[in-house]
């Protein structure tokens, strides 16, 4: 039977018999109902401050290390033949070290022995000129060098190492160990030989190694007195 006509019997309204119509309305009532639904609020939950790690600070006395103190070097003493022949050591070491030369004068020499193995005297020597004049400063070598000796005591030969980047491989080919660290150390004092040698050129006497091994010597000399007329 159509819609209409069941409408009439009924007396129901034409449009409250339409499917749509109801299907319209269940949806509307749903949506309806979602959006007054209302939604649950989210809990607050009162959370403290986290305190962060405050930082220690800790007094701590520091104590520097010491420095290692420099080992005394021990010097050996002048036999008695090198001190009968200091003359001819320092005569080879100032031919060695400062050759001849017209114009430079008489050469002295001072030397501390480092050691002795053999026939060969290791030392430092300081040998210098007389200056040119006022204005030229003298001539200096300040070096280890190797005095070869003979049997009896004699001075053969004298070597030294070389300048520049010979200088370090010359050191190990000509010097023990045990020297090689005496020379390297650079504990050397050739303030006081050259201080001797200025004091030799006006009053005569050996150089102060020599000096060291004659009983009642003085090792510094003074200089001549003057005894006025």
């Amino acid at each position: 039977m159509p819609y209409y006509q069941k409408a009439k019997e009924t007396k129901t309204p034409y449009f409250l018999m339409k499917p749509v119509f109801w299907i319209t309305l269940f949806i509307f009532l749903v949506s309806c109902n979602n959006h007054g639904t209302e939604l649950p609020q989210g809990t607050l939950i009162p959370v403290s401050p986290t305190t962060l790690p405050t930082s220690t600070f800790i007094s701590v006395a520091v104590t520097p290390s010491p420095l290692p103190t420099q080992s005394l070097i021990s010097y050996i003493t002048p036999d008695s033949i090198q001190v009968e022949r200091w003359m001819e050591y320092e005569k080879a070491l100032a031919t060695k070290l400062l050759p001849p030369n017209p114009l430079r004068g008489e050469v002295l020499c001072e030397w501390e022995l480092l050691g002795r193995y053999s026939q060969e005297v290791y030392v430092w020597a300081f040998c210098q000129s007389p200056p040119y004049s006022e204005n030229l400063p003298p001539s200096i070598a300040s070096v280890p060098a190797v005095i070869y000796l003979d049997e009896d005591g004699a001075v053969q030969d004298v070597q030294k190492p070389g300048s520049g980047t010979a200088y370090a491989s010359d050191i190990s080919k000509l010097f023990p160990p045990n020297i090689q660290e005496i020379i390297l150390s650079h504990l050397i004092d050739t303030s006081q030989m050259e201080a001797h040698i200025n004091l030799r050129r006006e009053n005569p006497v050996p150089p102060l190694v020599i000096l060291s091994a004659i009983p009642d010597s003085t090792t510094t000399p003074e200089s001549p007195s003057t005894t006025s007329p």
